[in-house]
């Protein structure tokens, strides 16, 4: 092809390499590259790195803090059930199932009662609440401790 043959088909077809319509600046890009992704992948790995552990502490935190609350209603109830028996002069034994039933306890997902121990499943982790009466007594003041959290 001669240069004026040339010429024309640049014009007709746009076929300039220096023309800007074929310079990969100013084509639109669709989607990222592989390294963006792999960077974004990085950082999220990161971020759920550091998350899950907290969020699994503060489910920890919140059963605790369920328990807790759980165990002051109980010592409120058996407190109440032992004056009730006092001024109705009763002298039957003071059990779990009574303090359980002036308590109206919320917060627990199952739970099991017998006459000194109260199992409560509070988010996946157990509590058991222990009826201890003062002097070994049936009808001894009652208090109400959790299993291995003495310093409740």
């Amino acid at each position: 092809m001669d240069g004026f043959g040339m010429y024309i088909a640049n014009i007709c077809f746009d076929m300039d390499m220096n023309n800007t319509s074929f310079s990969t600046k100013n084509r639109r890009q669709k989607g990222f590259t592989l390294v963006e992704l792999i960077i974004i992948i990085v950082i999220l790995g990161i971020l759920s790195a550091v998350a899950i552990p907290r969020y699994i502490d503060m489910r920890a935190e919140a059963s605790d803090s369920t328990a807790r609350a759980i165990l002051g209603g109980l010592r409120d109830a058996a407190t109440l059930v032992y004056t009730n028996r006092i001024v109705n002069t009763a002298t039957t034994p003071i059990d779990m199932a009574a303090i359980l039933d002036q308590a109206q306890v919320a917060g627990y997902d199952t739970y099991s009662v017998s006459s000194d121990t109260l199992t409560l499943q509070i988010s996946g982790q157990q509590y058991a609440y222990l009826l201890v009466k003062a002097g070994g007594l049936p009808t001894g003041q009652p208090n109400v401790m959790v299993q291995g959290q003495p310093s409740w």
